[in-house]
């Protein structure tokens, strides 16, 4: 299927990294996953999050001046807080903020009155469910991420459990953002924690267009994506077919407040 012709004609994309991770302006998901701070204090963090200045209507318009023709909201980081209503667990800012509401419909609706494209950003990863760290890949591609929030110690593999997590939290949280919010753009990240084998990301993508057939898919998807997303740095070698450099405006992804180096215009 070919790529949307949208897509390559865009240019410019606007990247809302947002989640609890903004109340202590903490690393997102990493700060806890790498000992920065603790789990719970990562986790109190829930217990703060107001999204009182959420203005989507102001967001949009700012994105329509920049000369962007579409937007990605991260709908779920690697810690697992969702920014909707899921089904699919607890863990959302709905459920478990003073926000208490989606996040997530009033952005794509703000988008589309303003004539963008609306992308929602997904992690695979989910480093505060249970069922997730049960099992482990073939071979750690990044030997890093031997870590308990990530997979189990070797023996103490479940594969039922992670069956359980990928039929009920990954495919059912997928399938309600397409159905509920029907993206022209799904950006997924943290695939590199498992196999091909174990994501079934090939059956994922049919699962999604035969829901959504218009979606465009970003490249995390081992091998099963539309196009490619190098990360702070221009590739030397352009990746082969479209891609999208995806650049932060300072240092970090989300709000940090000593993070004040804001790039120059040329860069």
């Amino acid at each position: 299927m070919p790529m949307q012709p949208w897509f390559p004609e865009a240019k410019l994309g606007i990247f809302v990294h947002w989640g609890i991770y903004a109340v202590k302006g903490v690393a997102e998901s990493w700060s806890f996953f790498g000992g920065e701070i603790s789990h719970d204090a990562y986790m109190d963090q829930l217990g703060g999050f107001t999204a009182e200045r959420y203005d989507p209507d102001a967001w949009a318009r700012l994105f329509a001046a920049a000369g962007a023709k579409y937007a990605v909201l991260t709908t779920k980081h690697h810690d697992g807080v969702a920014l909707w209503d899921t089904r699919a667990t607890d863990l959302s800012v709905v459920k478990s903020t003073p926000a208490a509401r989606d996040l997530v419909g009033p952005f794509a609706e703000a988008l589309r009155t303003q004539g963008l494209r609306v992308g929602l950003y997904f992690s695979h990863n989910d480093w505060n469910h249970p069922d997730y760290p049960t099992v482990r890949p073939s071979r750690l591609q990044r030997p890093w991420v031997d870590n308990r929030y990530a997979m189990p110690a070797e023996g103490d593999e479940n594969p039922e459990a992670w069956e359980r997590f990928l039929k009920t939290v990954h495919r059912g949280q997928i399938r309600e953002l397409v159905e509920n919010y029907r993206p022209d753009l799904l950006w997924f990240d943290g695939a590199w924690e498992r196999d091909e084998q174990q994501w079934r990301m090939g059956e994922l993508r049919e699962e999604i267009l035969a829901l959504g057939p218009d979606t465009v898919l970003n490249g995390r998807m081992l091998g099963h994506g539309d196009y490619a997303t190098p990360e702070l740095g221009v590739p030397i070698t352009p990746p082969e077919g479209p891609w999208e450099l995806c650049y932060t405006i300072g240092d970090a992804w989300g709000h940090q407040p000593d993070d004040t180096r804001h790039k120059s215009v040329r860069e």
